[in-house]
């Protein structure tokens, strides 16, 4: 994404396209896997560390970014694709950590992940697998 597009991309959502938001979502938009946080502070080093963690969390509610890990020292963040919403984090895929390189994927699956539970109401589904990634097999 542009800069120009991320800009209405956040104005169709109703939220004010501020400096740190655009930067935020251009770094995430340029990279092929999630991006811990420590890899996203660095990047954003103009920001202070509160202000960055308020802003993931309005785009996290916004439904334009996702924790795609929580496991491990370290959350990783990525993008959601436009079907997620303010309501409604719309997710049928699974994040990948490579135990070797430490990366974080999300990977799209051919079936749906289909989970039902007896008198619950299941409004998210969130799957990790860990191993070793492609590119590290190859190497």
């Amino acid at each position: 994404m542009d800069e120009v597009s991320i800009k209405n991309y956040l104005r169709e959502r109703k939220l004010k396209a501020t400096p740190i938001r655009v930067d935020l979502l251009m770094l995430m938009s340029q990279s092929d896997s999630a991006l811990p946080y420590s890899e996203i502070q660095k990047h954003l080093k103009d920001f202070d560390r509160v202000t960055l963690y308020r802003t993931i969390n309005v785009l996290i509610d916004s439904g334009i970014v996702h924790k795609a890990s929580t496991s491990g020292e370290e959350i990783y963040y990525a993008l959601c694709t436009r079907q997620c919403s303010r309501s409604c984090h719309k997710h049928e895929h699974i994040h990948f950590r490579c135990t070797e390189c430490k990366e974080v994927s999300c990977l799209h699956v051919e079936q749906a992940l289909k989970v039902s539970i007896p008198d619950y109401s299941i409004q998210e589904v969130s799957v990790e697998v860990k191993g070793i990634c492609k590119k590290c097999l190859e190497n």
